[in-house]
This record gives structure tokens, sequence and C-alpha cells, in this order.
């Protein structure tokens, strides 16, 4: 019988702390992710739009918030430049090209429906290829580097609204 109570104990103060957990669990959704890029192939592109918006809610989950649509905490993003940047360096035969991404994010967040500050985000990723032939891209995207600069800049933007 003394077993018996002290395994109800234990439960009992398992379900509590439980409770605990869950009643003060944060709870946030990603609202709007909008794409404001003027010029470029990746201008207006909804895709990006669910993409940078995938990417944001999962830094959210690693951060430890719940995802919640009737949640009072949203964030706003918005994407408003990208780009390649080249650099070219030629000696002879040898070349060496660099490419970086760069993507310029905007966001903030509405608790309780007040209206945070503005944070503006820039990250890049870089490629560097070299060669004793000269090579050129032409200042497209490369998927990669698109990819590593996205998740950077969202990493970047939800490390400053929160």
């Amino acid at each position: 019988m003394l077993l018996f109570t002290s395994y109800k104990k234990s439960l009992l103060t398992l379900g509590a702390f439980l409770f605990c957990i869950l009643a003060y669990s944060q709870d946030i959704v990603v609202a709007e992710v909008k794409n404001s890029i003027k010029l470029g192939p990746l201008a207006g592109n909804r895709k990006l739009e669910f993409g940078v918006k995938n990417i944001l809610e999962e830094y959210l989950q690693e951060s430890g918030y719940s995802l919640s649509p009737s949640s009072k905490n949203q964030i706003f993003a918005e994407l408003i430049y990208m780009d390649v940047l080249s650099t070219k360096s030629n000696l002879s035969i040898f070349h060496k090209d660099d490419n970086a991404v760069v993507i310029r994010m905007k966001g903030y967040i509405v608790r309780d429906g007040k209206k945070s500050k503005e944070y503006i985000v820039e990250e890049q990723a870089t490629e560097v290829s070299t060669s004793t032939l000269i090579i050129s891209n032409d200042g497209k995207f490369n998927q990669q580097n698109l990819s590593t600069a996205i998740k950077k800049s969202c990493n970047s933007l939800v490390n400053k609204l929160l």
C-alpha cells in the first residue's frame, strides 16, 4: 500500500509539471511573408514566399516556440532585396570568381496587438571558384547559395525578433 501511494504522488507531481509547461508554453505564428523584390528572376515569386515562411517556422520550432494559427503573437517578414554580387580576378590564365548571394529581409512581431520595432537583416552566402580557364556564370543564382543565404537571414531575423 505504501508503494502505491508513493507511485501515486510521483504521478501527480509529473502531471502537475507537464501542465505547467503546457500552460506557459509560448505560441506564435508566421502571419505573412511578402516578396517586395523589384528586379531579377525572383521578383514577385510566390514560391520564395512559401519557402521563407517554412524556414521561419522551422527556426521558431527549434527555438522552443509552438506554432498555433490562433496565436496573438504574429511575425511578419518582407523580402526587400536579393541579388548576386560577382567579383572576378584574373592573372594570366588563372581565374578566381566570387559569387555572393545577398538577401535583405525586414521583419517585426505583433504581440497582443502591439507592433514591435522593425528589424532589417542582411546575410550572404559566397561561392568561390578558381580555375585556369575563364568560366562565367553571368550573375545567375546558385540554388545552394540561395538556400544558404535564406536560412542565414531567417535565423538572424528570428534571433533579433525574439
